[in-house]
């Protein structure tokens, strides 16, 4: 029995698939079988039913996962306890994020971390939620930045929730008054994220809210071209505050307050594996988000 026989297991355990397994494990998908069968065999017992494509653990092997998983965690904490005792060998430390906080709220607080702690290098990888929740799951990753999800298998902390605000370029009509009306703002064209998104089921179930239809002219995928397109007049729009920091510094963009309609906002978590043990660099990184992240953050913003 060896660890590349466990990580098989355990992989193949949470894909309930061969091929997935191979894929996190940059294995062809009969090397993955062949280390399972190895292992049954050393066992001697069935871990998995086969039914095709779906693979479900036997008995046998929901007894044995728990402990697989101890042996990986040892062995993954044995290899950092000993990049931490070699204050010159840099620790390497996997997150995920979801997009916006990847591109306005980490890039400061990566930046400060790094001064505190330099031996410890951050490797990010961001997708949406689902992907970041998956990497998660996989072990791909250790902790996650996400929206609201939920999983039997996941430790949520709740970080900031972070407001949608209507935002006008500087000499739009609006700009000389402190409030606007719902029909005020349906009346201009406005620019929001692609129909399916979150946000855009905030926005259109607080338009719904008040039985006012919104005149959209551009749906986005991307908050950096609904900015650029609200500062050259096409428009206006609504985003999330923490991702016009800089433009209202600046007096690049404004927002303006809409009456009538309930508050807008989106909840960011940080997940991990409920096994996970926050220690070490880990409990350094966490740590240091949240007191980041509320500091910085929840005050001006939540």
């Amino acid at each position: 029995m060896n660890i590349e026989q466990i990580e098989a297991f355990i992989y193949v355990s949470l894909t309930g698939n061969f091929s997935k397994a191979g894929e996190i494990l940059f294995i062809s998908q009969p090397s993955v079988s062949a280390r399972i069968k190895t292992l049954e065999n050393e066992i001697g017992y069935q871990l998995f039913n086969r039914n095709g494509k779906n693979v479900i653990l036997t008995k046998e092997g929901e007894t044995f996962l728990p402990f697989a998983k101890t042996v990986l965690q040892n062995m993954q904490d044995g290899i950092l306890a000993i990049q931490q005792n070699k204050n010159s060998t840099e620790i390497d430390l996997k997150i995920s994020s979801v997009l916006t906080v990847t591109n306005y709220v980490l890039p400061t607080l990566i930046k400060d971390f790094h001064k505190e702690y330099p031996n410890v290098k951050l490797v990010v990888h961001t997708g949406h939620s689902h992907n970041v929740l998956d990497m998660v799951l996989n072990h791909q990753v250790t902790i996650g930045i996400s929206r609201s999800v939920s999983h039997p298998l996941i430790e949520r902390i709740h970080l900031f929730d972070d407001e949608m605000v209507l935002v006008i370029y500087p000499n739009h009509p609006f700009a000389a008054k402190e409030s606007v009306t719902v029909k005020e703002v349906a009346k201009e064209n406005l620019i929001l994220f692609n129909r399916g998104s979150l946000d855009w089921t905030l926005i259109s179930n607080a338009f719904n809210s008040v039985n006012v239809k919104p005149n959209v002219v551009l749906e986005a995928d991307n908050i950096e071209l609904v900015k650029q397109m609200v500062k050259k007049e096409m428009g206006i729009g609504i985003l999330p505050r923490f991702s016009i920091e800089e433009e209202l510094t600046f007096k690049q963009l404004n927002i303006v307050k809409i009456t009538e309609l309930p508050q807008m906002s989106r909840p960011f978590q940080l997940i991990f594996l409920k096994e996970t043990k926050i220690d070490g660099a880990l409990k350094d990184f966490v740590d240091f988000l949240i007191k980041k992240i509320h500091i910085d953050y929840e005050f001006h913003i939540g």
